[in-house]
């Protein structure tokens, strides 16, 4: 009997040592990607590309939402503008702009376009880039244009920041 009692205290204290000995190895949590949450967006317009420059004679007017959600308006903006602001996810920029001139003030070589774009800046890269063109007149000609397409003195940008 005392065999038979020594071989089942035997077999539990053995089972209690597998089960009690087995090692731990949790499946590893991964570790996420952390998302940016601070983003500097700037907005800009030029005037210079591709060695011209836009005539002096255009003034800005460009409405741009601030890091509060709220549109601001700068009037009577010469070139180049460029605007920055540090801002957290989700955030839509836009930006808004209408160019002016004095019909007097124009050259009799025009040079016109819309260079313009909203960059986004992040710990870790940037996206966005500053598109556009100019383009020089004959003084007739734009002034021509401008009358059958008044659309071209504006321009809207937007950009959603996830």
């Amino acid at each position: 009997m005392k065999k038979v009692t020594f071989l089942l205290a035997t077999l539990l204290v053995g089972g209690l040592m597998f089960t009690g000995c087995k090692k731990d190895n949790p499946t590893p949590t991964p570790t996420p990607t952390p998302t940016p949450s601070a983003y500097t967006v700037t907005y800009k317009v030029l005037n210079t590309m591709d060695g011209k420059t836009m005539s002096p004679c255009f003034k800005l007017e460009v409405t741009y939402v601030d890091a509060n959600g709220q549109s601001v308006t700068e009037n009577n903006v010469t070139l180049p503008w460029t605007k920055s602001i540090e801002v957290k996810a989700p955030f839509h920029a836009k930006m808004e702009g209408s160019f002016s001139y004095n019909e007097q003030e124009l050259p009799e070589s025009v040079i016109y376009g819309r260079i313009k774009g909203i960059i986004v800046e992040y710990s870790g890269g940037f996206s966005g880039e500053v598109i556009g063109n100019l383009t020089t007149y004959r003084k007739e000609n734009f002034l021509s244009l401008i009358a059958e397409h008044p659309e071209r003195l504006k321009f809207t940008e937007e950009k959603d920041i996830q």
